[in-house]
């Protein structure tokens, strides 16, 4: 009875804080799963589905607005149930293809389909809302993707039913793409200078592209970082936008001082936002403690292999050094955030979370972080101090000694798995120094001094 009591109350403070009471002043039916209300179901026969994008700032409107013509029109759809859902679905707390994804709305017939496109289209003008990959982008905040249902045999002999998402060629659609999202018709040349030839990552927050710079026709490479329409929309207002503005600031305040690309450009052209800098050649230090690793615990490494990775682990603390030396925290140092160039030489190459605590700059600071990495007062959004960084310096760490992100030994609440931790670093040490660095009172976690002398200590 009591557990029954509970989980009616928990249901209770679920909907005060949802959109439920929306729904249920519309009289419209709907069953919670998960992150979403759901409205119907997703329909047998394969088809589309519409995604709708919205800022959490604006969801309670576009509720008002868009729910009524899908009850009318008796069309299937999913709704995020509240603010907090939208923030996490737009914060890429659920992954990167979730973001954007607040509403979902199911049809099957393209004349039905069009016809509500062209109504949506009309009502939701004005609002905005971040960019959503594996669908294509009509007009505004409406995305349109395919669904099929496919029939396979299970293990037991079973044939079961599938739902495959199957994105569309845009150039085949036959619904309306507005000619800025035509995205095959774009990226053929940036701001008559800067010609991509080399997509190095996709991304729904904005792709990375190796450029050639024609500036001077001396055809140098660069390496452009863009910031795609409404991408990561904060509480205060400020997107990817900023952020770039952000480091593109940094990078020329911090040129000559620490090992960063240098600066190019910052530029804006159509509604994204693109960062240029030098083109570094070399390898992120991820990939170099992947390959390293192989699976094999630190002590089946070569001792030449464990002293390169150690050495690449110093060099970034006097990285960090200097950066706080000149006020600044780093504030995303993970080992991805560090590139081993060809030379040998290691870079720090996105300073998008820092933050200039002598200026107090930016104010706010930016949120976010990589869950592992990100001390518990950076995801609380606390004032930044150095002492995330040495934070970030055990994650790291401990990421290098293991070959394990550092996510593997926290649980959802930041909860570090403290036998996990010995059985895989083993050195008590090592161990005793990296608790340290998690300690969650920021004052008791050690100096980078300490970290430096500790690591020294493991070469004859």
């Amino acid at each position: 009875m009591i557990n029954e009591l509970k989980e009616t109350h928990n249901q209770n403070v679920d909907q005060q804080n949802g959109f439920h009471h929306l729904l249920d002043e519309m009289d419209i039916s709907y069953k919670e799963e998960g992150y979403y209300l759901n409205i119907g179901g997703i329909p047998d026969a394969d088809g589309w589905v519409l995604f709708l994008s919205v800022d959490v700032e604006c969801v309670e409107d576009l509720i008002k607005l868009v729910c009524p013509i899908f009850a009318k029109r008796k069309i299937p759809f999913s709704v995020a149930k509240g603010k907090g859902e939208v923030e996490k679905i737009n914060y890429f707390l659920l992954g990167p293809d979730e973001v954007g994804k607040i509403f979902a709305v199911f049809t099957i017939e393209e004349k039905a389909t069009r016809d509500l496109i062209s109504e949506l289209v009309e009502v939701t003008k004005g609002f905005s809302g971040p960019c959503i990959s594996n669908a294509i982008r009509l007009e505004g905040i409406i995305y349109v993707t395919r669904i099929k249902h496919l029939e396979k045999e299970d293990a037991n002999g079973n044939i079961v039913r599938e739902i495959k998402v199957d994105i569309p060629d845009g150039r085949r659609l036959p619904f309306h793409v507005a000619p800025k999202y035509r995205y095959w018709k774009t990226k053929r040349i940036l701001k008559w200078r800067y010609v991509p030839m080399v997509m190095l990552n996709r991304s729904p927050k904005g792709d990375l592209l190796k450029a050639v710079d024609l500036k001077g026709f001396k055809f140098n490479w660069c390496f452009i970082k863009e910031g795609k329409y409404q991408m990561f929309y904060d509480r205060y207002g400020r997107t990817i936008k900023e952020r770039l503005q952000w480091q593109a600031k940094v990078l020329q305040e911090l040129q000559g001082h620490i090992p960063i690309p240098k600066f190019i450009d910052y530029f804006e052209q159509g509604e994204d936002t693109y960062l240029v800098m030098d083109f570094l050649e070399g390898v992120d230090l991820y990939s170099v403690i992947v390959k390293a690793h192989e699976n094999r615990n630190w002590r089946d490494l070569a001792i030449d292999l464990q002293h390169q990775l150690l050495k690449y682990y110093l060099e970034i603390l006097e990285i960090i050094n200097k950066m706080h030396s000149m006020g600044y925290a780093h504030r995303d140092a993970t080992a991805a955030n560090f590139m081993i160039l060809n030379s040998g030489e290691v870079y720090t190459i996105d300073l998008e979370l820092s933050y200039n605590f002598q200026k107090e700059d930016p104010n706010p600071p930016f949120g976010m972080g990589v869950f592992g990495y990100a001390s518990p007062e950076q995801i609380l959004h606390k004032d930044p101090s150095v002492k995330e960084d040495i934070y970030a310096m055990g994650a790291l760490l401990l990421h290098v000694l293991t070959g394990n992100h550092p996510f593997c030994y926290f649980d959802d609440k930041i909860v570090l798995d403290v036998v996990k931790m010995e059985n895989d670093v083993e050195d008590p040490v090592l161990i005793e120094v990296i608790m340290r660095c998690f300690d969650e009172n920021p004052q008791k976690r050690p100096e980078l001094e300490d970290l430096k002398k500790i690591v020294k200590s493991m070469f004859p």
